[in-house]
């Protein structure tokens, strides 16, 4: 999905006044006839923890963020439960893995937002309406349910703005296998050798063609035997997970390693893509581009 950029956010926000004098209402009625599950989460989600206040709160803000989104980039697809509740363990482990290193309010939702959907502008503004709310607000938003409200939107964009078709419940499940770890390896060598010698491994740094070799066999070898994927079934979401996750906590992982892991990836995968070894190739490249200079 596009970047949503702060002309996105404003046009957006400017048209809710057309759905009369309470939009969000007018708005939630829309969105269940094509988001249910996601509004169910939303109406659902820490009903022991949340006071009504704190609901309508993150209710506003999510339907906000969808109605940017849909404005912005046109109708999504209906996102199921599952695919939510995934999403949801999968930002509350990262959660709990920033609160136990961040100091700063700023800089643990900095870190927090960083992930997934990968839409900082939007974040930014959505944020912006639960943390600086106006002082004529009356509502009771405690403190220590602010970051469970965001963890939440973050939620919401992240469904609304990642392909289902990538998560792993749409994978079909096998068993390893010692033949296929080899094969996928063979695969996967075999590719780089021709990488070696092309335009794409010239164009990248020096520092990164000296580490490429490392990087791609790991790559490889992480996207088999965490996900069973051959080169042929790999898919973008596991892409990423392996490059922004695992590889960089390997014990081999050194900075050269971990800095060249993004750049090195994304040209072989290109590169891969164009011989037709990698079918999903330009949308993993797609998500891998957010990550160079990141690490």
């Amino acid at each position: 999905m596009k970047l949503i950029s702060e002309n996105d956010v404003n046009t957006a926000v400017a048209k809710m006044g057309m759905y009369g004098d309470n939009p969000i209402q007018s708005l939630i009625t829309v969105m269940n006839g094509e988001q249910g599950d996601l509004l169910d989460y939303l109406v659902e989600v820490d009903a022991d923890d949340f006071n009504q206040d704190e609901r309508d709160l993150l209710v506003t803000v999510a339907v906000t963020a969808w109605f940017i989104l849909k404005d912005a980039a046109g109708s999504m697809p209906p996102k199921s439960g599952a695919f939510v509740d995934y999403l949801l363990e999968r930002n509350l482990d990262r959660y709990e893995e920033i609160g136990e290193e961040e100091e700063t309010a700023d800089g643990f939702f900095d870190e927090l937002f960083a992930e997934g959907a990968e839409q900082p502008i939007l974040m930014g503004f959505l944020s912006g309406l639960v943390l600086d709310r106006p002082e004529s607000y009356a509502g009771e938003i405690r403190d220590e349910h602010v970051p469970a409200i965001l963890l939440h939107v973050k939620t919401v964009v992240d469904a609304l703005v990642l392909d289902e078709e990538e998560w792993p419940g749409s994978e079909e499940v096998g068993e390893y296998s010692e033949e296929d770890s080899a094969e996928a390896e063979r695969i996967v060598l075999g590719l780089y050798e021709e990488f070696e010698k092309s335009a794409s491994f010239r164009d990248l740094g020096g520092r990164e063609r000296e580490y490429a070799r490392m990087v791609i066999a790991s790559f490889g070898e992480d996207m088999y035997n965490y996900f069973l994927l051959m080169p042929a079934s790999w898919t973008a979401l596991r892409a990423v997970e392996v490059v922004a996750e695992i590889m960089p906590r390997r014990p081999d992982a050194d900075d050269g390693f971990i800095a060249s892991t993004a750049p090195v990836v994304l040209s072989f995968v290109e590169f891969a893509g164009e011989k037709g070894a990698v079918p999903q190739a330009e949308r993993i490249a797609g998500r891998l581009s957010g990550l160079v200079g990141k690490q």
